[in-house]
């Protein structure tokens, strides 16, 4: 982490600003360029020097601050070494407790769901498009969705809808839509439905929605359909990212038809067919059991067939005599 500082200290400094940031100010920064720097290494965009900036812009606006006036308290907490390992130590321990959260699923709980059930199996059982650019407000049906075949279905299925989404209004305020929400709704055999609904939020940052539906043992889920957006309300934009269905279900007891498997673009390996060369026969062995039953009715008939030929040869040797 010590070189996560020294990095810090490579920036070019020069500011009217004279006010140092306080210690509070200094660890609330340096967390989050911490949690910022290790976001960019695990998703490998931490060479891009835009996104790199747009991370690091967002910070500095998060903390009512200016890039060149954490450069200059950066130069001097620097000097003041004490203050500096007091600060580093904050920092230390706010990203062990992190991890720890992180770990726990205390960010992403959906994770933990498809974590659990890896003693199932899981499928992205509809396919969106891998994001969603909007500079207007979309129409009611633009991000609707509908699966009704029931061979996507059976009993116990579990299904998450996830994504990421961000929406700015007119007067790019941070609040709730009024007239406008997300679903899932999951029709059952019986008529039954239930539906998740969510709020959107409106801000200049993503948000993710998540619903998860809970399993059925007696009932099997006939129809699964959902919006991401639904509403009258006018936005400015609306950006939609990372949307998944997942089903979770036990392929061993409910495989997947092969005509699905195609609709989703899952690779079904043909079964190799044995093949026989020309002008030779193909002996089909017996099966172990069938081999085991047999060996005592076998042997029972050599022991028949050599007594019988014992027999016969003393007669011949009476003949003779």
């Amino acid at each position: 982490m010590r070189k996560f500082f020294l990095i810090l200290l490579v920036f070019t400094l020069s500011s009217c600003n004279t006010r140092i940031l306080d210690t509070e100010e200094m660890e609330g920064i340096l967390y989050d360029i911490h949690v910022a720097e290790t976001t960019m290494s695990v998703k490998k965009i931490s060479n891009d020097k835009t996104v790199r900036r747009s991370y690091y812009d967002y910070i500095f606006e998060k903390h009512h601050t200016t890039r060149k006036q954490f450069e200059r308290s950066i130069k001097w907490y620097a000097a003041h070494q004490k203050k500096m390992d007091i600060i580093y130590a904050n920092v230390k321990e706010r990203v062990e407790k992190f991890k720890v959260d992180v770990d726990n699923y205390v960010y992403h709980p959906e994770a933990k769901d498809i974590e659990e059930s890896r003693m199932f199996d899981t499928i992205e059982i509809f396919k969106f498009e891998k994001r969603y650019v909007f500079d207007y407000c979309p129409s009611k049906d633009s991000l609707a969705f509908e699966i009704a075949d029931r061979n996507y279905f059976a009993l116990a299925d579990k299904f998450i809808l996830t994504f990421l989404m961000k929406v700015r209004n007119l007067d790019d305020t941070e609040t709730a839509l009024q007239n406008s929400k997300n679903f899932l709704t999951i029709t059952y055999s019986n008529g039954k439905k239930k539906t998740m609904t969510g709020k959107i939020i409106c801000g200049n940052k993503w948000y993710r929605y998540t619903f998860k539906m809970p399993v059925n043992d007696s009932i099997v889920p006939v129809k699964i359909s959902g919006n991401l957006f639904n509403g009258d309300d006018m936005v400015r934009s609306l950006r939609i990212d990372s949307a998944k269905l997942v089903r979770i279900y036990n392929e061993d007891k409910y495989p997947l038809s092969d005509s699905i498997k195609t609709v989703l673009g899952i690779n079904i390996e043909p079964k190799e067919a044995i093949k026989v060369p020309e002008n030779q026969q193909v002996i089909a062995e017996p099966p172990m059991e069938f081999e085991n039953a047999r060996r005592p009715m076998l042997q029972d008939r050599l022991e028949r067939s050599e007594l019988k030929r014992k027999i016969i040869k003393k007669s011949d040797m009476k003949t003779k005599n």
